[in-house]
């Protein structure tokens, strides 16, 4: 104690936020998503036994394209987000974890969060995104730390939980 790592935000790590981000925090979101492409195959199967051709067609349609939909609008945005924000491309932050607060320091600046001041832990397979609030992340790549930092991680996303 204390740990330390450095992480730079990249169009890639963006992507993994808003991906990890959906899952874990818009619950509802997913939810109206699954019922609409439920309420699409029900139509494509009401309609093919009612021998309705067309409307089949209108709902295999919907069944594909409101998903690819909704996955491209979401890519030109993150991408268009990453694009338009300088300061987040050029920034590397090292990140100081003490036993009572996180640290961070940069080209930009400096500041402190305490443990219990931090929103929520989102843990994937290369990255934990410490969440200051439901869409203000910071991005701590799992690849940067040594496994001490990584099982303390584990420890403040676990108490967390209370």
């Amino acid at each position: 104690m204390p740990y330390e790592t450095q992480s730079q935000w990249t169009l890639d790590e963006l992507k993994k936020l808003y991906k990890a981000n959906i899952i874990a925090m818009h619950k509802a979101y997913l939810a109206i998503v699954i019922a609409l492409e439920v309420i699409f195959v029900a139509g494509i199967i009401v309609s093919t036994v009612t021998g309705s051709f067309g409307l089949t067609v209108e709902f295999v349609a919907m069944l594909i394209i409101f998903p690819l939909a909704l996955y491209l609008i979401t890519n030109f945005r993150i991408k268009k987000e990453f694009k338009t924000n300088k300061v987040i491309q050029n920034t590397v932050t090292t990140f100081k974890f003490t036993e009572d607060r996180l640290e961070t320091s940069s080209d930009r600046g400096s500041a402190f969060v305490k443990y219990d001041e931090i929103y929520r832990i989102i843990e994937t397979d290369t990255n934990f995104y410490l969440f200051l609030s439901k869409n203000q992340a910071m991005n701590v790549i799992k690849a940067n730390c040594s496994e001490d930092l990584i099982r303390f991680l584990h420890e403040k996303k676990e108490s967390g939980k209370s």
